[in-house]
């Protein structure tokens, strides 16, 4: 991670001045529900609590940056591991795209006129602020609240994230979003307060958020720190054992809203809630591990405890997307003179396959549901098949055909491989 250095009075003083504008709209908040049952599993709502589409744009890839703000002078500082727990997980998360074993395959149901918000990502790296606290912009509610002395405003967030991105040369394209992770001791609220705050307790409390700056051109999520009981479900299960897992599970509410809902005017519904907001206390059933550290998502082997995400296809909350179910036939002269032909059998049990590609094992590659591939010599290939269904999810089958020499005459014998 790169770090960098303190904040010069110029920028505190646009800081200051940032807390005295008027906070602009935020989507995506999660609301401050507090510690309960660690498992609750929602039954299948109507089909009217489906989110509309607003005819917004949804992100079709994106790039994710953390910001991890340890403002110097402040004593407010990250306990160990929290920064790598984040960091790695959003590293799973992106070495993880496109499949359907964990909650982000959920996402490609929702799309715009150009595709699906396809589970698509990659990491692009954190950085560590060191810069200075402006002076505080808000106040948080005295009794629900934490306590915490520190209070800034959305505005002064903003100011930071907008500076750190500037400084550091980060990207700003629309695939570009940044998670502003901020330690414990550092309070929020939306505007001056004392409602929509950090771990406030209230109805209008908060675990995090994800706006836009007042340019559009950066999308990011401030993710307050969220293990303080009994807020933000921080008695669920750590897995980790972690103060950055309730952080985690935000993280996700967060990403998600973010990829199908960027601005606000996507998929949301006319109470502002997107897919994230609809589970915000449904986590299903642990699929590893067990009391304090079960779990329910695996991602590129990282094991997390995460909320779940609101499917319209099947009307409910849910913890990932259903596989596809894929498989090929191979017939015909397995020589050197003659062709074997492909056939491919798939199906999507939550939409439908929209593209074939085959990489034939000797090099070369094809696509389409049925094919046909002359090897110029005898061996065995294995032949793989990916297929990308509605949501812009990926299944793959494997199979090696053995190719007989000039003459043998004999159809290919092909074994499953995986």
């Amino acid at each position: 991670m790169r770090r960098l250095g303190g904040l010069g009075a110029c920028l505190a003083a646009s800081l200051a001045l940032a807390a005295a504008a008027q906070a602009k709209p935020v989507t995506g908040i999660v609301r401050d529900v507090s510690s309960g049952p660690a498992v609750v599993v929602h039954a299948t709502r109507a089909h009217a609590a489906n989110l509309p589409y607003d005819g917004g744009p949804v992100l079709h890839a994106n790039r994710t940056h953390v910001i991890f703000w340890e403002p110097a002078g402040s004593g407010l500082t990250f306990d160990p591991g929290y920064e790598q727990l984040i960091e790695g997980f959003l590293a799973n998360v992106a070495a993880d795209s496109h499949k359907t074993t964990s909650v982000y395959g959920l996402t490609g149901q929702y799309g715009d006129g150009h595709g699906p918000a396809a589970y698509d990502s990659t990491y692009g790296g954190a950085v560590v602020a060191t810069d200075r606290l402006p002076p505080n912009g808000c106040s948080e509610p005295p009794v629900a609240g934490p306590g915490w002395s520190v209070c800034l405003t959305d505005s002064q967030l903003q100011a930071e994230i907008e500076h750190v991105v500037r400084s550091d040369r980060l990207p700003t394209t629309r695939d570009d979003v940044y998670f502003l992770v901020t330690p414990k001791g550092l309070g929020s609220c939306i505007d001056a307060g004392p409602t929509d705050c950090a771990l406030g307790r209230l109805p209008t409390g908060y675990c995090a958020y994800h706006s836009q700056t007042n340019d559009g051109l950066v999308l990011y999520a401030v993710i307050p720190y969220n293990a303080v009981p009994p807020h933000c479900r921080s008695g669920n299960p750590r897995p980790n054992d972690s103060t950055a897992d309730p952080a985690v599970s935000v993280i996700s509410h967060e990403q998600s809203e973010m990829v199908t809902d960027p601005f606000g005017n996507a998929w949301i519904n006319s109470s502002g809630q997107e897919d994230g907001d609809l589970c915000v206390a449904s986590f299903g059933a642990p699929i590893g591990g067990s009391g304090d550290r079960a779990w329910n998502e695996q991602i590129h082997g990282g094991h997390y405890f995460l909320q779940e995400e609101w499917s319209n296809f099947n009307g409910r909350c849910e913890p990932r997307a259903k596989p596809d179910r894929l498989s090929f036939r191979a017939a015909g002269l397995a020589r050197p003179v003659g062709s074997i032909a492909f056939l491919a059998r798939a199906s999507d049990p939550e939409g439908q396959i929209v593209s074939y590609s085959w990489s034939f094992g000797d090099g070369r590659r094809g696509g389409g549901g049925a094919v046909s591939h002359r090897y110029g010599r005898p061996g065995r290939y294995r032949v793989v098949l990916r297929t990308t269904d509605s949501w812009g999810n990926w299944a793959f089958y494997a199979r090696t055909v053995e190719v007989a020499s000039a003459g043998a005459g004999r159809t290919p014998r092909a074994a499953k491989s995986g």
